[in-house]
């Protein structure tokens, strides 16, 4: 057997268990009167369905199955209702979402008035000498950003960090410009950007990537007790979405040590593939205790978590103009940037590459998706072949060249796109169009293109730097349109030929997400001897509207033959 074939064995049966043979008493769980998507190769439907030891037994019609149906053996009806595959989320960060609950939580907060507000209220009751919040929008402060002044009077003998939705910016406080040392004299940071005060050289507290990540740096270590609670409620809510796997892609020793502890105690609910962030920007680890950590990542490792990845920051976003494109932005005159020279990044694909491990990538401009492509393309040339089979991701995805679309399925590698963000919200109406214009922000997400050019699509939520639910992506990617209502009515849609239909994108989140993992034949659709990952949705996904598809509700999720989430009502 060759190394590479025995570590996606070792992956997949470490995640998904092995197949057991037929059982001898009666299933655990019984689905009749279907409704039940069980997106196989032809995306049949059937009737019902059975679950034993964590396996699904039986798939057809109610005659096929009933005879399953024991005295102990818990039956539900799905009459009205749909069971599909559990969902896979191909790009998230279940730590950072857990500790929305720690921190000040600003997700909800609707204009400058509603956020002061909300920090005002949330450092009456905070303890401790850092005072984090996250969830800032920053849209409504225009292209420049906000301004330290609006920290003013809410907890002055704190140093105060408020992350912005999306984790690429924050702004700080003078207490934390003067621990970092930032002040009118210090140049941008390679690969960052201090903003500045008009007319003054003064840092307005606002402070992106690099700028960024080294105030991150400074900030206590999180401690185990606190992140123990912090991913327990992460899981639950994920369970409640009916998520049951994910691909954690900001991963250190800490995570690791998370994730162990809750599966010791039981309270791991889905599987995970974890990718180690590379160094470069927003890693864990540096320098010999990065090394240590990529060596040592197997002691953390079991049946429901795999390390066997690394995820490297390509670029940064397009809000702050940090995005690497071909075209400049029309506020700054530049092309973004790469945290990478395309060399270097050549090189350090190529060694994870040769160690047989699967790469990540955050890139958003399509000059960094270029460049990730590249990376790979240099590294399967000159690698081993048996690492061909080795499949890559590259998320985000905001724009992409025309020509580097066929290169997904021509270099085995995946594109996972966040379609919540791929309609005309205050982020691209009030930063992205003023600083890249109409046009560009036009082709913003082509999932479409991409799709048709024969790549394997994902459906990734970037929580908690996005909405969660699964169900928000799957609605946009079909309509293009808020899917947080109402309608647009008629309005210029973003992208509106970037559109997928609804098969697509379950399967992006269904089969394609057990196909990033290398696990499909394992997982990923209800097929007879794969493991029981389901979700019920209170009605068919396929009978409503489409611009109705977000207000469906998990009835119940299930975890490898165990309910984790069942609705009260159920």
């Amino acid at each position: 057997m060759t190394k590479l074939k025995a570590i996606l064995l070792i992956t997949s049966t470490a995640l998904f268990g092995c197949t057991k043979p037929p059982p001898q008493d009666p299933a655990d769980i019984v689905f009749l009167n279907g409704g039940i998507y069980t997106v196989d190769a032809e995306r049949s439907w059937a009737e019902a369905a059975a679950i034993w030891d964590g396996v699904i037994i039986a798939v057809g019609a109610n005659a096929d199955v009933q005879p399953l149906v024991g005295a102990s053996t818990e039956v539900f009806d799905l009459a009205g209702r749909m069971a599909m595959p559990g969902i896979h989320d191909s790009h998230v960060h279940p730590l950072e979402g857990g500790y929305e609950q720690v921190y000040c939580n600003l997700w909800n907060a609707q204009g400058v008035d509603d956020i002061v507000g909300t920090l005002t209220l949330c450092a009456k009751h905070h303890e401790g000498e850092w005072f984090n919040a996250v969830g800032m929008d920053v849209a409504v402060f225009g292209v420049d950003g906000p301004d330290k002044d609006l920290l003013a009077g809410i907890a002055d003998d704190k140093f105060i960090f408020v992350d912005d939705m999306g984790g690429h910016s924050a702004l700080v406080n003078d207490k934390v410009l003067d621990l970092v040392g930032y002040d009118e004299n210090t140049p941008d940071p390679p690969l960052g950007v201090i903003e500045r005060r008009a007319d003054s050289n003064e840092p307005s507290g606002f402070v992106r990537e690099a700028a960024r990540d080294a105030i991150d740096k400074l900030r206590p270590a999180r401690d185990l007790a606190t992140s123990k609670v912090a991913m327990r409620n992460a899981l639950q809510q994920m369970n409640s979405y009916g998520i049951t796997s994910v691909y954690d892609v900001w991963v250190g020793e800490h995570e690791m040590q998370t994730y162990q502890a809750l599966e010791q105690s039981g309270e791991l609910t889905m599987r995970v593939l974890g990718g180690v962030t590379d160094e470069g920007e927003f890693e864990r680890h540096t320098g010999q205790d990065f090394e240590r950590v990529l060596l040592g990542r197997h002691n953390y490792e079991s049946d429901l978590v795999s390390y066997n990845s690394v995820k490297i920051f390509v670029d940064g976003v397009f809000e702050g103009e940090t995005g690497a494109v071909f075209e400049p932005y029309l506020t700054t005159g530049e092309l973004g940037i790469l945290n990478h020279e395309p060399d270097e990044l050549k090189q350090r694909v190529a060694h994870y590459y040769d160690l047989g491990m699967q790469l990540h990538f955050h890139t958003m401009g399509d000059a960094g998706t270029r460049a990730a492509l590249d990376a790979i393309e240099y590294a399967r040339e000159r690698g081993s072949e048996e690492h061909k089979e080795l499949r890559h991701t590259l998320s985000h995805l905001g724009l992409i060249a025309p020509e580097d679309m066929p290169r997904f399925r021509e270099l085995n590698t995946g594109a996972s796109f966040t379609m919540v963000w791929g309609y005309a919200n205050s982020w691209n109406t009030e930063l992205n169009i003023p600083a890249m214009g109409k046009e560009r922000v036009d082709q913003f997400y082509p999932i479409r293109s991409v799709h048709g050019a024969g790549a394997v699509v994902l459906g990734g939520s970037d929580w908690n730097y996005g909405d969660l639910d699964p169900l928000l992506s799957i609605e946009t990617g079909i309509t293009r349109d808020n899917p947080f209502g109402p309608a647009q009515q008629g309005a210029s849609l973003l992208s509106s030929s970037e559109h997928v239909d609804l098969a697509t994108m379950i399967a992006s989140y269904t089969i394609n997400g057990a196909w990033q993992l290398q696990a499909e034949d394992v997982s990923g659709s209800i097929e007879v001897g794969k493991r029981a990952d389901l979700v019920v949705y209170d009605r068919n996904l396929f009978d409503v509207d489409p611009y109705a598809i977000s207000e469906a509700t998990v009835d119940l999720t299930i975890f490898d033959g165990r309910i984790v989430h069942r609705r009260r009502s159920e």
